[in-house]
C-alpha cells in the first residue's frame, strides 16, 4: 500500500527474467482504476483476486502505459471479470498490439507460445560465455539466468499460450482525465520513453505520478528507438508536482533523485556520443570511446547481477540508438 486507497503490485525481483511490470490499484468511492495489466493471464489473475480483498468496487479503466507484453498481456482477464470495462491506451500502443506481421511488434508472445527451442540456445551460448569468463560475481548472473532458461521459460510458454491480445477500447493522444469525487486521474502523453506511445497517469491531489518504462528501477532501460526525445520527457516528467513516483519496474521511488540520475546518465551518453560524432568515429569506435564507469558504479555498485543489467539493459542498446539518433539529427 502506498496510501489507504492507493497500492502497487510488483514483483520484489524486478531484474528477474522474465520481467513483470507494475500495477497500480487505485480505489475510489464507486470503482476502481489499474494502471497496466502485468505481463501474463495468470499474473492478472492474481492481481484481480488482491483487487477483491481490497474492495468490492468493480475495475471500471485499464490504462496500459504502453504496449510491451509484461504490461499487457493480462488484459483480457479484465475483460471476463469486469464486464463494461475501458481499456485505454495511446493509439500508438493500440496499433503495436493489432498488428500482425510476423516477427514484428507483439508476435513475440506468438512465437513464444509455439516454440522456446531457439532462445533457449542463445541463452544457453551466453551463459557459456559467461561460465568462461573469469569476472569475480559471474557465478550470480550465470544463476540468475539459469532460472529463466532452464525454469521460467516454460511458465512463460504455457502463460503465453492462452493469451488473447486484447487491445484498447479507447486512445487518447494528449490528455484524459478521469474524475472520481475530489480525485483527479490524468492520463497524459509527455513525449517519448522506452517507447513512442509512451503514457503517464499523474495524480495531483495524490501526488503520484506512474511512469511506465520511461522509468524503471534499479537499472533503466535504454532501449528506447528515440533517446533523445526520452530525454526531453523526463525533463518534463521532473517538472511534475509529486512525492512519490511508480516506476514501469522495481520500488516505488519517494522522492526525485533517481530520475534525476536517470536525466544526468542520459545527458553523459549524449554528450560523449555527439562528441565521438563531432570527431569523426565510426559506431563501433563511438561506442568504444564512451565512459560510464561512474554511472556503473552508481546504479550498481559492487553487485554483479546489476552490473551485469546495466550493460545489456541499459548501455549497449542507448549507446547504439543514441549514435543513431545523433547522426540522423
Amino acid at each position: 500500500s502506498i496510501t489507504d486507497d492507493i497500492h502497487v503490485a510488483y514483483r520484489p525481483e524486478p531484474l528477474r527474467y522474465l520481467v513483470e511490470g507494475n500495477v497500480t490499484i487505485i480505489v475510489n468511492e464507486h470503482d476502481v482504476v489499474v494502471v497496466d495489466g502485468s505481463g501474463s493471464p495468470e499474473a492478472a489473475r492474481q492481481v484481480i483476486e488482491h483487487i477483491r480483498e481490497l474492495t468490492p468496487n468493480p475495475v471500471s479503466v485499464l490504462i496500459n502505459t504502453h504496449g510491451h507484453g509484461d504490461h499487457t498481456l493480462g488484459n483480457q482477464e479484465y475483460v471476463s471479470a469486469f464486464p463494461g470495462i475501458q481499456i485505454v491506451t495511446h493509439p500508438g500502443t493500440r496499433a503495436y498490439m493489432t498488428g500482425t506481421t510476423p516477427g514484428r511488434g507483439i508476435d513475440y508472445v506468438r512465437q513464444i507460445a509455439r516454440n522456446v527451442e531457439s532462445r533457449i540456445a542463445n541463452g544457453m551460448l551466453e551463459i557459456d560465455s559467461l561460465e568462461r569468463d573469469p569476472t569475480p560475481g559471474n557465478n550470480l548472473v550465470v544463476a540468475n539466468l539459469r532460472q529463466y532458461y532452464e525454469h521460467d521459460i516454460f511458465a512463460r510458454q504455457r502463460a503465453y499460450g492462452e493469451v488473447e491480445l486484447t487491445p484498447a477500447t479507447m486512445t487518447i493522444e494528449g490528455r484524459l482525465v478521469l474524475h472520481r469525487g475530489a480525485r483527479e486521474i490524468q492520463i497524459l502523453f509527455i513525449g517519448a520513453g522506452d517507447t513512442q506511445s509512451d503514457l503517464v497517469v499523474y495524480l495531483p491531489g495524490d501526488r503520484l505520478v506512474a511512469t511506465g518504462d520511461m522509468l524503471v528501477h534499479p537499472i533503466p532501460y535504454g532501449f528506447s528507438r528515440q533517446p533523445l526525445q526520452w530525454a526531453k520527457t523526463l525533463d518534463s516528467l521532473a517538472t511534475f508536482d509529486v512525492d512519490i513516483m511508480v516506476p514501469g519496474h522495481g520500488d516505488v521511488l519517494y522522492d526525485k533523485s533517481y530520475l534525476n540520475h536517470v536525466r544526468e546518465l542520459l545527458r553523459q551518453v549524449r554528450t560523449q556520443v555527439t562528441r565521438g560524432v563531432g570527431a569523426g568515429l565510426d559506431p563501433d569506435r563511438v561506442k568504444d570511446s564512451v565512459d560510464l564507469s561512474d554511472a556503473l558504479e552508481l546504479f550498481a555498485s559492487d553487485d554483479p547481477v546489476l552490473r551485469y543489467y546495466f550493460i545489456t539493459y541499459f548501455q549497449q542498446p542507448n549507446v547504439a540508438r543514441t549514435y543513431n539518433d545523433v547522426t540522423s539529427n
